[in-house]
């Protein structure tokens, strides 16, 4: 394969001057990292990790996606994030810090759900997919998207002191979905409940980085068919292999048709309220003008209004709504009146 033809300007020559006199980057690499695409899935805390990894290193199109809002309890270990931005989309949030921290690396924030039926357009382009996701419904869509288009996916997991990683090469490893389809999510704990730390985060992005740019640099993994195992309270790391499964509904013989689509889910409640996240089955173009009037037209006291989403309040109540028809609510004492107080403000269909 002929080398990367040299696309620097000398301002990136200086900027990346550190990696470009590293054996196994140099400006051919440096080039090759300028010209890839990569989908960060969840911008918390591994995703915030990874992203200014890989903003640093010069990856030169970052697509982030997060359906979720900056709150107070996250900026402990989400370090895109400040209390400037406490009440923006995730997404949007942590694009704004990226840009800031490397003008040549091009930014698209994207605040909204992942599930089987987005997840495809998400990876319109792109090269390779880093997990920075909280749960498994969307993982295992962006798994099946990935291995039906034959891109690299690098999971990622942590919580309390440890975690793992592992790469999914398309045709070569096992997927995400050999060895954790039949999880029940219900059972899985989360941040909320049981704690994270900050270190076990990092860890686990940085693995996770570098498997990313040897991939991008035309190198094989060092974790596909491997689970790589960090405690950090223990300081022990080990590595297990992984094994194909033959029938796996998503890259073995197994057919599954794709669950009912639910655009209402229940997640971790914060300070004892009830949190619903509604997501339409196709994202939504809304312009925040409008948003905003609507969210003023329903009662509600605007709190904040960004770029790509706003924020509003009422008697206990806090709303998000995202320019992609996404919605956050909390503090509604039922479904019904989450689903209602979207119908109201976003007024689109969610099936």
């Amino acid at each position: 394969m002929a080398p990367e033809r040299l696309i620097l300007t000398p301002e990136e020559m200086a900027y990346y001057s550190r990696q470009l006199v590293l054996a196994d980057i140099g400006p051919s690499g440096q080039a090759r990292l300028k010209k890839a695409k990569v989908l960060v899935a969840g911008v918390g805390g591994l995703g915030c990790q990874s992203s200014a990894q890989l903003t640093s290193m010069g990856v030169g199109f970052l697509r982030l996606v997060d359906k979720d809002v900056v709150e107070t309890s996250n900026l402990q270990r989400q370090h895109l994030y400040d209390f400037g931005v406490v009440g923006y989309p995730k997404a949007e949030a942590a694009a704004l810090r990226l840009r800031r921290m490397n003008p040549y690396v091009e930014v698209e924030p994207l605040p909204m759900a992942i599930n089987p039926w987005t997840a495809g357009g998400l990876l319109d382009g792109i090269d390779l997919v880093l997990d920075g996701l909280d749960r498994l419904t969307p993982r295992l869509a962006l798994n099946r998207a990935c291995v039906e288009r034959g891109i690299p996916y690098i999971f990622g997991a942590a919580i309390t002191h440890v975690g793992n990683t592992t790469t999914v090469v398309p045709g070569e490893s096992p997927c995400l979905e050999c060895w954790q389809g039949s999880i029940d999510e219900s059972a899985i704990p989360t941040c909320a409940t049981v704690g994270v730390t900050p270190s076990v985060i990092s860890v686990v992005a940085s693995i996770q980085v570098s498997e990313a740019v040897r991939i991008l640099l035309g190198k094989k993994p060092l974790l596909s068919g491997k689970l790589f195992y960090v405690d950090m309270a223990e300081l022990d790391f080990q590595s297990v292999s992984l094994a194909k499964v033959p029938s796996c509904h998503a890259c073995g013989s197994g057919q599954t048709e794709p669950p009912p689509f639910e655009p209402v889910s229940e997640v971790c409640g914060r300070d004892g309220r009830r949190v619903f996240t509604i997501s339409p089955k196709e994202p939504a173009r809304l312009q925040m003008a409008t948003l905003s009037s609507r969210v003023k037209a329903a009662g509600l006291n605007v709190d904040l209004a960004s770029g790509l989403g706003v924020t509003a309040s009422r008697d206990g109540l806090r709303v998000s709504f995202f320019s992609t028809g996404c919605a956050v609510v909390e503090g509604a004492e039922s479904r019904d009146e989450a689903v209602s107080l979207y119908a109201r403000v976003v007024r689109i269909p969610l099936g």
